[in-house]
């Protein structure tokens, strides 16, 4: 099964003669609390909880301008009760201040991952907390289970790698962890959406990346930073163009620089005090080492004794890379050593670390130590 039964077989089926009441707690369905979005992603999730669980499905309202209907519409068809719960202010201060703050620095925020770890798995996990439920479960394509290398349970890769979501849990509280089920993470999402359609859930299309744009980043940015024009500078200080605001530039960047040059120019840096996007070329965006603050660790750092099954990775689409090592600088601040070099780590994005398909945390990316 996707997830452990709620009880132990043995106690199935109560030998005769039992006294009524001790069946019935017996039989007794564990309580989970579930975020469900109405997406068909935690639709399907709360269908498959139900078959063991009493499923208490929790949509979150992010937005002012969210709108339940397709939640509870959904809900229904399971024949479950919608909880709603107005975050919207919360979300407004945390995440979207956040992605707004970050962009204004220069940075390259992760909105996805702090809204799991400071926002949706907390608030889940508060809620069960206060109505003395003690499971929570999401429609992520990851898993869970018990790791004995470090005595606990940890989050597992999915097994759908076109859309497994572990990254964006690897800044979340340990303790969530222990009290998480996540039934999706050994499924494929083409049949997820297959599975939920023959259960009369009516899928038109997958939701956006970042729910709180409904433009382009650049639009998005400007009605909250103020552009101004400035340099385009090579890392000797040599001005070669203007750019017209450096929320129109990310690390890596090559297309749309405005610039010509005798060789293909990247975006290798922001200045943002200055105002200026300083470029180079293909091999100034490669890194051998990057160091990572605010770090979350899901186990202990001591407990990471051997690095050979180690890999980083730096960005939710990127490849995994080896680690040769990881060294505990001061405070939460650690300098990743890679086997190899990748390409343009960027400040503000978060890197997790794993134990082969392990998750073990990670920390935001920074070029300051």
């Amino acid at each position: 099964t996707p997830y452990p039964p709620p009880s132990s077989p043995r106690f199935s089926r109560p030998p005769l003669g039992w006294p009524s009441f001790l069946c019935i707690i017996l039989h007794m369905k564990s309580k989970i609390i579930v975020g469900f979005s109405g997406g068909v992603d935690s639709f399907y999730a709360a269908l498959l909880l139900k078959k063991d669980f009493e499923v208490h499905p929790v949509f979150l309202k992010l937005l002012s301008t969210d709108k339940e209907t397709k939640a509870k519409e959904a809900a229904e068809i399971i024949g479950l009760k919608l909880s709603i719960i107005d975050i919207s202010k919360e979300f407004k201060e945390t995440v979207i201040k956040y992605f707004i703050e970050y962009y204004s620095k220069g940075l390259t925020p992760n909105p996805c991952v702090i809204c799991n770890q400071k926002i949706k798995l907390k608030k889940l996990y508060e809620i069960a907390k206060e109505m003395g439920i003690s499971l929570i479960s999401t429609g992520h394509y990851a898993k869970v289970d018990f790791i004995k290398e470090f005595s606990r349970k940890l989050i597992i890769r999915g097994e759908d790698r076109s859309k497994e979501q572990s990254y964006f849990l690897s800044l979340i509280d340990p303790k969530i962890i222990q009290r998480l089920i996540l039934p999706l993470g050994t499924m494929k999402k083409s049949k997820v959406i297959e599975l939920a359609k023959s259960k009369g859930y009516p899928f038109k299309f997958e939701s956006q990346d970042i729910c709180f744009i409904d433009t382009t980043y650049y639009e998005f940015l400007k009605r909250y930073i103020k552009t101004r024009p400035g340099d385009i500078v090579l890392k000797d200080g040599t001005v070669i163009g203007k750019h017209s605001g450096i929320l129109r530039y990310t690390i890596g960047q090559r297309k749309g620089l405005g610039v010509s040059y005798n060789k293909p120019l990247y975006v290798i840096g922001i200045n943002p005090k200055e105002n200026k996007v300083i470029v180079g070329f293909k091999e100034d965006l490669y890194k051998e080492e990057i160091f990572i603050w605010k770090t979350v660790w899901h186990v202990p750092f001591h407990s990471i004794r051997n690095f050979d099954n180690i890999h980083a990775q730096i960005r939710y689409r990127a490849k995994p890379v080896p680690v040769r090592k990881i060294e505990h600088l001061k405070k939460d601040i650690y300098r990743v050593e890679l086997r190899h070099k990748v390409e343009a780590p960027a400040p503000g994005q978060i890197c997790a670390v794993y134990f082969g398909n392990v998750l073990l945390g990670g920390g935001e990316i920074t070029s300051k130590i």
